[in-house]
């Protein structure tokens, strides 16, 4: 197997919730696992610490990311700053074509809503809104710290239960873009995400309770 086939085994499973933070991950178990020597599993959990997904320490080895509350909270108050933002510069730009996309897109995110692929389905309608900010290296930053939040929010099986309102928040946020009320958009957002940090936050401390 390559790195890269190797890096997209172990991504899927943080991302699922089969690894959680802080899981350590032994490149010799990792290189029998895989039927590969440890150069190739090296270079996958490279690709993994770039995208901010694993830790590498010098002579301990590598281990799923793990962050306290407070990290926590930060990652979504960043997500709060960057996707506001770039929801504000996406809606100047907006055509009735982009809309037409974009609601097609959210149907297709609700039909995925209760299956394993929740996560894509929401972040293809999230970017199909932002691509229109002209914004690439921002939606970049958007993706890096969605996928740690994912890594959590799997962890901690925080989706299940708050589908309804998610879908409502996604519909609530389309109806104000196509009447073109940006602010309330952005609103809804802002609320969109500080509700599921807050959820997710919620459970962490309840787990670490």
């Amino acid at each position: 197997m390559t790195p890269e086939a190797i890096a997209a085994e172990l991504r899927g499973e943080l991302m699922a919730g089969v690894l959680r933070p802080g899981a350590d991950l032994p490149q010799v178990e990792l290189a029998e696992r895989f039927g590969v020597s440890r150069i190739p599993v090296r270079d996958a959990l490279r690709i993994l610490a770039g995208e901010g997904l694993v830790e590498i320490e010098i002579n301990r080895g590598a281990k799923a990311i793990s962050l306290t509350s407070e990290q926590v909270r930060e990652v979504y108050d960043l997500r709060v700053l960057l996707e506001c933002d770039c929801l504000r510069r996406a809606a100047k730009a907006l055509t009735p074509a982009a809309l037409l996309e974009i609601d097609r897109v959210r149907q297709k995110s609700d039909l995925d809503a209760d299956g394993p692929d929740w996560a894509a389905g929401d972040w293809t309608f999230h970017r199909t809104i932002y691509q229109h900010a002209g914004r690439p290296r921002q939606i970049a930053m958007i993706e890096g710290l969605r996928r740690t939040g994912q890594l959590f929010v799997s962890a901690y099986a925080t989706m299940p239960g708050k589908t309804p309102r998610w879908l409502n928040e996604h519909r609530g946020m389309f109806r104000h873009l196509q009447k073109g009320e940006t602010e309330k958009a952005i609103a809804v957002l802002r609320e969109h995400l500080e509700g599921a940090a807050q959820h997710l936050l919620d459970r962490m401390t309840k787990a670490q309770a």
